[in-house]
């Protein structure tokens, strides 16, 4: 829910106007009261101050006095009830409810009310010139203090907007395979699919609402805080900007942290208004703060071989993002001050496996055969996918930097499996064939992949439909060879020859007779 809050300050002089845009709003009351709306779900504490009372007619507040919620002025005490005169009123006077606060002591509340609605009506009031604070505990909550408000008591209403901010979190997928819900030209989206050991990039973008509650601050702080599952690792920051511009205020714990796979870490801004771009006025247009930084799945990303519906952190590589944020404008927004916290938002990231079971003959029990060799190609098969043997995986897996590319081999039981490849086209081309099997053909394997994340944005859906050859019985066939030495075929060769010779013998002797006897 997206909220801001304003407060109404109301310039004093001897004798106050009540504004007469309240007259448009629809509002009875038997008594003074100020009728506060927009407040939100959240149960909101108020004290209300008594700072001056009078008569109010028609819609002028005069004869006034000081009330029982003020004790000093400027650290000069004051004392209730005493007549006020011009020049105190006129000094009193304020642009803004933190101006006419700062001048004056507090001293007891005149009424202390909760809302239990949206809405809230302060009744049972004198006439007379209010401030009222929201005292509500809102640290770690989704939500955020309304600012001092000031008012004149007759048939007052005050509209208050909630300033807190949002936050998103996105990963990028290539444009072509991206999140079926994403329309962004650059593959961002909720959901993606990447290789083992290849970098991509996520985005942490906070959004800043413009109100006038938001000029109420002072210093405006936010804290992303970003967690990643075991499957992935922080490789860097690659920016932060605020409006669009380059910033260096910031602190993260991230990049000198000693294990960076599965990391929580945090990115503080400490205040974001003096990194504000000129162009932006602050509290009069939305301010974004974007975050992006480098990552990779590693050897211990959940892989998917078949459709996932609904797969939630144990099913898939899952990552988050909440942020904290100033949400007190009467706080100072430093050290321990108190902060909102948004829901957690989540993205997802999948990378594939595909099975391979090498046999001799036929696809039978019995069969599988051991140290056929095979490498992993592009969809052209000139480009070779780089892959090592992982044992605690046992299966084959991208290389990451300072590994050399291994060749598959298939293990005893006929299994080189693959796993952590991105969608998309591949072949696989046997390499080295056992002696006295013919060599297989190439194996096209097609991993086609439609992923998105649930309406609920707790989990994540992966359609495989399309895919080709994920789970692949390779035949090797033994090759068709001369008999070997001593065999029936070459006793029979050998045999004619002799037969072939013999009637050579036979048919040159009996040339060479009818040759003597024609002399």
């Amino acid at each position: 829910m997206k909220k801001s809050r304003k407060f109404t300050a109301i310039a004093l002089a001897a004798c106050m106007v009540a504004p007469m845009a309240m007259a448009a709003v629809p509002f009875t009351a038997s008594a003074a009261s100020i009728e506060i709306t927009g407040i939100g779900t959240e149960q909101h504490d108020f004290e209300v101050y008594q700072i001056l009372k009078g008569d109010l007619v028609d819609g002028k507040l005069c004869n006034l006095f000081l009330g029982s919620g003020v004790t000093a002025y400027n650290g000069m005490p004051l004392t209730a009830g005493s007549k006020v005169d011009d020049a105190t009123v006129t000094a009193m006077a304020g642009t803004d409810a933190r101006s006419i606060v700062s001048k004056i002591t507090l001293g007891t509340p005149y009424k202390t009310v909760s809302s239990s609605s949206s809405d809230l009506t302060i009744d049972g009031l004198e006439d007379g010139y209010y401030v009222v604070k929201d005292v509500t505990n809102l640290d770690n909550k989704d939500d955020a203090n309304s600012a001092w408000i000031v008012q004149v008591a007759g048939d007052a209403h005050v509209t208050v907007k909630n300033a807190k901010p949002t936050v998103d979190k996105q990963i990028q997928d290539e444009a072509a395979d991206k999140d079926t819900n994403s329309t962004d030209a650059e593959g961002w989206g909720e959901t993606a699919d990447h290789a083992i050991n290849e970098q991509f990039q996520f985005k942490l973008t906070a959004k800043i609402p413009a109100n006038d509650q938001i000029k109420a601050y002072n210093a405006y702080k936010l804290v992303f805080n970003d967690s990643m599952s075991a499957g992935v690792t922080f490789d860097s920051i690659a920016s932060v900007t605020v409006g669009g511009s380059p910033v260096t205020a910031y602190t993260e714990t991230a990049t000198g942290a000693a294990d960076k796979a599965g990391l929580s870490w945090e990115l503080t801004i400490d205040d974001v208004k003096p990194l504000v771009p000129s162009s932006i006025t602050w509290g009069e247009q939305e301010i974004v703060v974007e975050v992006v930084y480098n990552a990779h799945l590693n050897e211990n990303a959940i892989v998917s071989k078949s459709d996932v519906t609904d797969g939630d952190k144990d099913h898939v590589n899952n990552n988050k993002v909440y942020l904290e944020y100033s949400n007190n404008p009467d706080s100072t927004g430093t050290g321990t001050s108190q902060t909102g916290k948004t829901p957690e938002d989540y993205v997802w990231a999948f990378t594939y496996g595909v099975d391979n079971t090498k046999y001799k003959n036929e696809a039978l029990a019995g069969n599988e055969l051991q140290n056929a060799g095979f490498r992993l190609y592009d969809a052209a098969g000139t480009t070779e996918i780089s892959l090592i043997f992982d044992t605690t995986k046992n299966a084959y897996r991208p290389i990451k930097s300072g590994e050399a590319a291994a060749e598959m081999k298939s293990a005893a039981d006929g299994k080189f499996n693959i796993i952590g490849l991105d969608a998309g086209t591949y072949t696989l081309r046997e390499t080295t064939t056992p002696s006295g099997y013919n060599t297989c053909a190439d194996v096209q394997i097609v991993i086609a992949a439609a992923h998105n994340e649930n309406a609920s944005g707790t989990a994540a859906n992966l359609a495989l439909t399309g895919s080709q050859n994920m789970n692949n019985n390779i035949v090797n066939k033994e090759g068709s060879t001369l008999p070997s030495t001593g065999g029936i075929g070459t006793t029979i060769f050998y045999g004619l020859g002799g037969v072939l010779v013999l009637g050579s013998g036979v048919a040159l002797v009996t040339k060479k007779r009818m040759k003597k006897d024609e002399e």
